[in-house]
């Protein structure tokens, strides 16, 4: 099959998307090609130059000041929540230099761009490679393949799809100012889709923007966060690393089918569901199912599960045997209704 992946824009919440990416690769997925908006674009140029190693570290160890042209001590404040009078200081000398500048430098951006040096591997890759971005002057969505770009302006057009307001305008190609290609198409797939792709999976980020009506959905596979990302601008290390685990077990559930809403448990069938509820008492078999909003035994069972699990802060980052958690909330000596009923289901570890 002609597999390929589109990346939303969203700031450093894009540190998911490289998550994502990986577990195509655990799941030994060919990516035939790649198209991104904003950040999406970056990621997404960076995996077409299969430097995805390179991409991993980057976002493992980013440098978010020297991206956005902030003040250093100002951004480790920033990262520290510590509001104090010298907080407050950095604040308004920053916001007096985006005001003179008329928004963020994008120097710190180009660099990180050009030190990759990416061009000649995305061109001459076996991944194809697009991007969106929006031209100002005619205000004319332009959604490019690398064949489509001009030799050497390859970072030109990455920077023309990461044109947020926040950052100052530079005329790049034809003289033209360009706008973050999220404004007119914030899950670039249909470029994917026109090219006769036979599944495209598109990692959204739940960030501003719009969406274009899919032309063929029955293509088209969403994977969007199942838990909050971090913000958009965040400087945390911590929530980004968390971004990158959500992303990967996100990705990873929708590729192996597994099951579960908050959490992943590996796939049964129907007829598990059906026999473990067999012999539990009505009552509280529809107490527990009004209780979690559940429509039948599947829902019923993994909705009070992750319910439990919830209330003990289980990890995420993990696939599940449903059959083993039930055994572990057996024990437990809760009196609560969602408890009564896990008691109540008759199991064999298999």
């Amino acid at each position: 099959m002609k597999i390929g992946i589109s990346f939303a824009g969203g700031g450093v919440k894009g540190s998911y998307q490289i998550g994502s990416y990986y577990a195509f690769k655990k799941c030994h997925i060919k990516i035939k090609g790649v198209t991104g908006t904003s950040i999406g674009s970056f990621n997404a140029a960076m995996i077409a130059a299969h430097k995805e190693k390179e991409l991993l570290a980057f976002w493992q160890n980013p440098d978010v000041a020297k991206i956005f042209g902030i003040n250093k001590k100002f951004a480790e404040q920033l990262n520290l929540k510590k509001y104090d009078k010298e907080f407050f200081d950095l604040s308004f000398q920053e916001a007096k230099k985006i005001l003179k500048n008329a928004g963020l430098p994008v120097e710190g951006l180009k660099q990180i761009v050009d030190n990759f040096d990416i061009e000649d591997d995305v061109r001459n890759s076996d991944i194809e490679f697009g991007l969106s971005t929006l031209r100002l002057k005619d205000a004319k969505p332009l959604d490019l393949f690398i064949e489509d770009m001009p030799k050497g302006s390859l970072t030109n057009y990455l920077l023309s799809s990461c044109y947020l307001p926040i950052f100052k305008m530079e005329k790049l190609e034809n003289d033209s100012y360009y706008f973050d290609g999220g404004f007119y198409n914030n899950a670039p797939y249909n470029m994917l889709l026109r090219k006769n792709y036979d599944k495209v999976y598109s990692v959204e980020l739940k960030g501003v923007g719009l969406k274009q009506i899919p032309i063929d959905s029955s293509k088209l596979v969403v994977i969007k966060p199942s838990r909050r990302l971090s913000r958009m601008l965040t400087l945390d290390s911590e929530a980004i690393l968390n971004n990158i685990n959500i992303g990967y077990f996100d990705t990873l559930k929708v590729l192996k089918n597994y099951d579960g809403y908050k959490y992943i448990f590996k796939k049964k069938s129907n007829n598990y569901f059906k026999r473990i509820n067999a012999k539990v008492n009505n009552d509280i078999y529809n107490l527990a199912k009004g209780f979690v909003r559940a429509k039948n035994d599947k829902e019923l069972v993994i909705k009070s599960l992750e319910y439990l699990m919830n209330k003990e802060n289980e990890t995420y980052f993990k696939i599940y045997s449903i059959s083993k958690m039930i055994k572990k909330y057996q024990k437990r000596t809760s009196k609560s209704i969602i408890s009564k009923y896990i008691k109540s289901l008759k199991i064999t570890i298999i």
